[in-house]
């Protein structure tokens, strides 16, 4: 990927990433916002409420000890022992009445006024509507006329008891809320809040569901949301741009010493004069890598002459793998190559083994990398001691290991590589005190005219050590074809 390309997406991906961190956080101080309003709306409303309520409270206290009362109002003779003027609510065959217990010279009676009544100068005060509901089960306990009587007339919606409501629409809202709770779609909102009503015992006799539309309050939010969103959008779009043009200015300044570089690695050392004409007015940090880079060249053309001394010693720690001394994977996949091709061609038999040393991880997680490190040496120096010369061995990669056997049929294969399982299992480490057993997973198979290449039989075998795993571990299991 070249330089330019590299700035631009780095200039994408940082945008992106400011973009998103700048809506998150517009997002969570929307939602502050909301959940502020929407808790405030709550309260005024619960306040306003309750003001309701203690004004009828008062009222009912003020009102005359003897004669009928008229209006609003309603009176019932009780049979108590003590008349105690605690405000309460009462369900009648007329429905609910908030009110208080009052000595008359006749006798106690409640006095009230209708719940509803409230609700609807609730509902003229602050623009919410309402609903009133009792639990069906719970309709014998509460009532003081027959419920035959009590529900005649009234709505059951599932195990609810609909005495009075506002609309028509509140009925299909969640009438069950605990507090309250939230309802609609996004920029149709409607606040439930639930206030339960008590009787003189204090029992639940029912609740009241006051329904606020407070959609205003989420276009109001969301607009703000958008608003900050659209700024963020065209501020991180206007200093992108700035940062695209100082950034491409200076790669294409990073591009020329690249394609001097190049030359200089292909030891086109007249590449150097380049520099010498290009001088312009840089006097920054890239001006000192062109001038780091002249200084080099000489430097270069006597080190790759010593390079190339090097050459055939680097190329054979190439094919090795350092920790085991074992042929790497690169090593493994050119010399297999040739001895399929050769086996196929003179159709002798051969196999080839997949190892994986089981639950390594769990040992360098337990006894550390440096323990894992001595179990790799450990296996890699038993499986060079039980195999033969034209056997070709090499981790592939982890604790993956493979075993090529030229001229070794599948029963052969199998008594090594169960050898090779043996041997390993048999030879714990000690590890700063502690022992350190490990265990390995092997899967076999034997090439075949039918298979195409080294690929393909390293899929067998992976299979069959797939197979191993699955079983139990510890264990050589064979290729066996899928029908």
């Amino acid at each position: 990927m070249s330089i330019r390309r590299r700035i631009y997406l780095s200039l994408l991906a940082s945008a992106f990433i400011t973009l998103l961190l700048s809506f998150l956080i517009i997002y969570y101080i929307s939602s502050e916002l909301l959940e502020s309003r929407v808790r405030e709306t709550y309260s005024l409303i619960y306040n306003n409420y309750r003001q309701i309520l203690d004004r009828e409270e008062k009222n009912l206290h003020l009102l005359p000890r003897e004669g009928t009362l008229h209006g609003i109002y309603h009176q019932k003779k009780l049979t108590v022992d003590v008349c105690k003027e605690r405000p309460h609510y009462r369900v009648l065959s007329t429905g609910p009445y908030y009110g208080i217990n009052k000595l008359y010279p006749e006798g106690c009676y409640f006095v009230g006024v209708s719940l509803e009544e409230l609700l609807k100068f609730t509902t003229n005060l602050m623009g919410v509507d309402w609903v009133v509901y009792y639990e069906r089960a719970h309709i014998g306990e509460l009532m003081e006329t027959s419920v035959d009587e009590f529900m005649r007339g009234k709505i059951v919606i599932d195990s609810l008891v609909v005495d009075q409501f506002s609309n028509q629409r509140v009925l299909k809202m969640p009438l069950r809320v605990s507090g309250y709770a939230l309802h609609g779609s996004l920029l149709s909102k409607y606040l439930l809040m639930e206030l339960p009503f008590t009787n003189w015992e204090g029992l639940h006799v029912g609740k009241v569901v006051l329904v606020k539309d407070v959609s205003d309050i989420y276009r109001e939010v969301y607009t703000i949301f958008l608003a900050l969103a659209l700024y963020s959008l065209l501020m991180v779009s206007f200093l992108s741009f700035v940062l695209l043009r100082i950034s491409s200015r200076l790669a294409s300044r990073i591009i020329f010493l690249k394609d001097v570089t190049a030359g200089i690695e292909k030891k086109e050392f007249s590449v150097v004069n380049l520099l010498e004409k290009e001088e312009g007015d840089w006097k920054d940090e890239v001006q000192e890598l062109k001038n780091s880079i002249r200084n080099m060249a000489v430097s270069l053309r006597s080190a790759f002459m010593e390079l190339e001394k090097k050459q055939k010693e680097l190329e054979e720690l190439a094919y090795h793998d350092p920790l085991t001394g074992l042929p790497n994977r690169r090593f493994f996949f050119d010399h297999a190559s040739l001895l399929l091709e050769n086996a196929r061609r003179y159709g002798t038999p051969m196999s080839l083994l997949i190892m994986d040393i089981d639950s390594f991880k769990k040992i360098n997680d337990t006894y550390g990398h440096e323990a894992g490190d001595m179990v790799l040496r450990n296996f890699a120096n038993l499986l060079k001691k039980g195999i033969r010369h034209s056997d070709l061995p090499a981790r592939l990669g982890g604790e993956e290991f493979a075993l090529l056997m030229p001229n070794t049929d599948l029963h052969q294969a199998k008594t090594v590589a169960e050898r090779i399982r043996r041997s390993l299992k048999d030879s714990p480490l000690v590890y700063e005190g502690q022992e350190i057993r490990a265990t390995l997973s092997g899967g076999l198979v034997a090439f075949s005219g039918s298979v195409k290449g080294v690929d393909e039989l390293i899929r067998m075998a992976d299979e069959a050590l797939y197979t191993a795993k699955n079983s139990g571990r510890d264990r050589i299991e064979v290729y066996v074809a899928k029908k």
